[in-house]
Order: structure tokens, then sequence, then C-alpha cells
């Protein structure tokens, strides 16, 4: 099997009891089989405790439910009991992975780091990403799916358009969203050798080509929209949500936005976890408008809050909502399929406030 992996990942190390944002909260902790096997038969005071607190979710998985907020084994230093006294290695798999996500596609394996954790967050909008190949015999390799290699292929065509640095990043943006969209007609078309050539016609588009872009509130109003409608873990983003909102019906939403390499570096985290999910529904399109909208999203919110809002912390607290709930995702893919069309996400993109930093310099 092959294996990309950002350069950033190996960079990772867990902040612990310094960490702003313990993972530790809001959300049960799953625990995998073999790690309640272990527990069942964990001797002394711990093992007791570990086994009266694990319960069944409404989904028959095993986890710790919360205490408060709380994970029941974080203590007051905001560390891991079961850490401290056992190991990592006897903490669940969740505890021993995340952030780090894992995804397959046959004969390919993608890792990274989810932006929800704040020190994940940063090293993502630390640099460009730049993905490590690896091989991995000892992991047997599966059949390659049909659409595996032209989506490939597509997603480094979108990886270049994103950094077309000679642009603003709202044209590059919509160049994805133009490009994603004649691609998901090859696919729906039974054509996908056919790809390769949309590549080449999308690198050597000149800008003028690009339609004019259409600004105003809608595109916020769209955003903020949808974002409401999730399921929300926390009650701050509800008021963050909220505010914006409040804002944007009053016409005060500051008129500077996020520096515009980290609005770009968040674009391509975005497009790097989540545009193979097109091998296994064929959504490319979808896909490529999570993209926008997410992008969109986390910047109209940064320029929302006072003094212009942390840009990671807004991209982290988007992540958390968003990333880790699959009723989120199907939310947003079903809104973006049945309710708005290219014209709505181009609305978007022109609700994206003026990003500051801006080079203007071509790659």
């Amino acid at each position: 099997m092959d294996l990309h992996i950002p350069s950033c990942f190996s960079a990772f190390h867990c902040l612990a009891g310094n960490c702003p944002h313990t993972c530790c909260a809001d959300w049960e902790v799953p625990i995998d089989s073999d790690t309640a096997a272990e527990y069942a038969t964990l001797p002394g005071p711990l093992g007791v405790q570990l086994r009266r607190a694990l319960r069944q979710d409404e989904e028959g998985v095993l986890c710790f439910p919360l205490k408060g907020r709380f994970c029941p084994f974080l203590d007051e230093d905001g560390l891991c009991r079961i850490q401290k006294e056992l190991g990592e290695s006897h903490t669940g798999l969740i505890c021993r992975t995340h952030p780090r996500f894992f995804n397959d596609y046959g004969p390919l394996r993608e890792a990274g780091l989810c932006a929800s954790c704040p020190e994940a967050a940063r090293l993502v909008l630390a640099e460009d990403l730049t993905l490590l190949a690896q091989s991995t015999p000892e992991i047997p390799a599966e059949e390659a799916p049909p659409l595996l290699a032209p989506l490939l292929a597509a997603r480094e065509t979108a990886l270049r358009l994103l950094r077309r640095r000679s642009l603003p990043l709202e044209r590059r943006l919509e160049l994805l969203l133009l490009f994603s969209n004649e691609l998901q007609l090859l696919l729906d078309n039974g054509a996908p050798e056919e790809v390769q050539a949309l590549c080449a016609l999308y690198e050597e588009t000149p800008p003028e080509s690009l339609p004019p872009l259409r600004p105003g509130c809608g595109g916020a109003d769209c955003c903020l929209t949808l974002l409401m409608e999730q399921e929300h873990l926390r009650q701050d983003w509800t008021d963050l949500l909220s505010e914006a909102a409040h804002r944007l019906s009053a016409g005060t939403l500051p008129a500077q936005g996020p520096p515009e390499r980290l609005a770009e570096r968040a674009a391509v985290y975005f497009l790097y976890r989540h545009w193979l999910r097109a091998v296994w529904d064929g959504d490319a399109l979808s896909w490529g408008e999570f993209v926008v909208f997410a992008t969109a999203s986390v910047c109209l919110l940064s320029a929302s809050q006072d003094g212009g809002g942390s840009f990671p912390d807004l991209l982290r607290r988007f992540c958390l909502e968003t990333e880790h709930s699959a009723g989120n995702l199907d939310l947003l893919q079903d809104a973006f399929c049945t309710r708005f069309s290219i014209g709505d996400f181009l609305s978007v993109i022109g609700a994206i406030p003026p990003l500051s930093g801006r080079s203007g310099t071509a790659d």
C-alpha cells in the first residue's frame, strides 16, 4: 500500500495539560473492542473504575460518557489518568491517534492532522502542504477503485489552482468551483478518461476568462444559514454564529478579512482531507463546493470577530463542529446538491471579506 503523509504530520506533539482546548471535552470517548477487553481484566482500583465507567451509546458503541463536559478520566491538571498510570498504549485507539486521521482508498492510504486540534491547526497553517510518499508493504494493497486515478490527477490540478498566487484567492476558488463542475459532468457522463485533458485546460485558463464575482450579503447569509442548521457541539459556537448573523443584518461586519496565505492554506487543507471522498460517492462537485464553503465560512467568521478574531481558532472551531459529524457533513452535501446552484457558490466567494497580506506575485 502507498502512503501519503503531509510534511507537518511528524511535527505534531500533544500539548497535554497546556492545550487551550482539550479533546477530552464535549464528546463521549469511544473505546475500541481490544482496549475494552484489556479493561475487562485490568486489576486494581483503576480497573474497577474503568469497567464502571464503560457504557454503550445509542448505536451500541462502547464509550466513556462525559462527566459534566469532560471525560471522567481527565484530572484537574488536564491530563489523562489512564495514560499517567498505565501509559499511552493502554488508552483507547481514538485517544492514541487523535488528531491524526487515516483515509484508505484501495491501494492508497492518506494520513493527516485534524485542524479541530489547536496544535494541529497551527501546524496546518504554518507551512504550505507538502505530501511525502511512502510505501508500506506490510499493509496489503487492495484493488484500486475506478475513480482513484482520475481524481488524484484532478486533485493535483485543484491544488495548483489554489496556489496560483498571481490571482487573488477569491479568483482561485472560482477556478476550483468551475473545474469541479466540469469534472462532475465528465464523471456523470462516464468519461473519466477525459479528466487529463480537462486538467490541462484549467491549468492554462487565463484570469480574464472568469465570470465576474457576485458580491453582497447573499453568500454570507448562505454560509451562516447552513452553519446554523447543523447540530452544534458547543453553545459558544451557536452564540458566535448568532452574533455574526446579527452583525451581518446590521451591516456592521468588518471590511478586512484574515491574511490571504492563511486562508489559502485552509482551503488546501480542506481539499486534501475531503476531495477523495468522491472516489466512493462519485460527487466531486460537492466536495469542491465544500472547500469553497468551508474556506469562505472561516474567513467570514474570523472577520466578524472584534479585532479580526483568530483565524487558526476559527478554523479549529469550524472543523470541530463540522468535520467530526457525519450528520453535519451529510447535511451540507445534501444542501449543495438540492438547494444551491453554481451561481450561489459564486456569491459565497463574493462574500469573503478582502484578505490582507496579498502578495500579488506568481509562483
